[in-house]
């Protein structure tokens, strides 16, 4: 069953985006035995599917394309959160290895037992409660090294940070951005640094279950978004291609589907958000 929208709204705590399509985007809604299927297929390709070293060059070059793409898209998701997640008690810290640790497998090991750790010094239980964003990057001398950004996190000092981190120096940042709705945009660039690098290794970033997720809607609307007396952060218009299957037969009269690719303008809005500000 094809079902369609041409407007879908995010909102989160200081501002909304609002895109405006110029044709409906359509999609199929898939019923739960077929979900099902399509989950197990996904599984299945993934458990089969060869990891990077062993692509062709052409292969690699297209699987980073790819894998880059879905990452600078994940940091405007990663800017949602931390504004959805940002308080008076946020922190950002950087967990530095003494030693020369290059081995992604090991480093990231030691991050989640880090989190553990910090999680039961805290509250004294190993059922998960700190609410958190992390990345990783490499310094100039190939050490990982991570970034953190610890919501509604309570004050603990500097020495018991690097005594339960036990790896070497543990840094403090304040988090200092003049206009709220910009934070999450200034903090998510720590989270696309070194794409080319992390698209074929382990995990980009991680995130714990229990942040609080911005609100979306996707809806067929009969105008575009009302921005009477709205206060507008930024606007764009870009053209976005579509997918047009048809199926045509060839000179040996065998039917064959064709792919075509159809313009169509799409208008994009982020307005800055007020106390009565509500999406229906």
């Amino acid at each position: 069953m094809l079902k369609g929208y041409n407007q879908k709204i995010i909102e989160t705590s200081t501002y909304i985006e609002i895109w405006d399509y110029e044709k409906p985007v359509l999609y199929r809604q898939t019923d739960p035995i077929n979900e099902k299927k399509r989950k197990l297929d996904w599984l299945e390709e993934k458990r089969t599917r060869k990891n990077f070293d062993e692509l062709s060059a052409q292969n690699q070059y297209d699987s980073l394309k790819r894998k880059q793409k879905h990452y600078q898209n994940t940091r405007f998701d990663i800017a949602r959160l931390v504004d959805m997640n940002f308080d008076n008690q946020t922190k950002f810290l950087t967990l530095t290895f003494k030693e020369n640790r290059q081995d992604i497998e090991y480093t990231n090991s030691e991050f989640k037992k880090f989190i553990k750790r910090l999680n039961y010094n805290l509250y004294k239980t190993k059922k998960s409660q700190i609410s958190y964003l992390a990345t990783w990057e490499k310094q100039k001398r190939g050490a990982i090294h991570y970034h953190i950004i610890l919501f509604h996190f309570p004050y603990i000092p500097h020495k018991t940070f690097v005594t339960i981190w036990g790896h070497g120096s543990v840094t403090i940042n304040k988090i200092d951005v003049d206009s709220i709705e910009n934070r999450g945009r200034y903090i998510s660039k720590y989270f696309d640094k070194e794409l080319e690098l992390k698209e074929h290794k382990k995990k980009a970033y991680f995130k714990s279950q229990n942040l609080k997720l911005p609100k979306k809607t996707k809806k067929l609307a009969n105008k575009t978004y009302d921005l009477t007396n709205k206060q507008v952060l930024f606007t764009k218009d870009y053209v976005r291609k579509s997918p047009v299957f048809s199926t045509e037969r060839n000179d040996y009269g065998v039917p064959e589907r064709k792919i075509t690719f159809e313009e169509s303008m799409v208008h994009y809005t982020k307005i800055k958000k007020t106390g009565g500000d509500r999406y229906e």
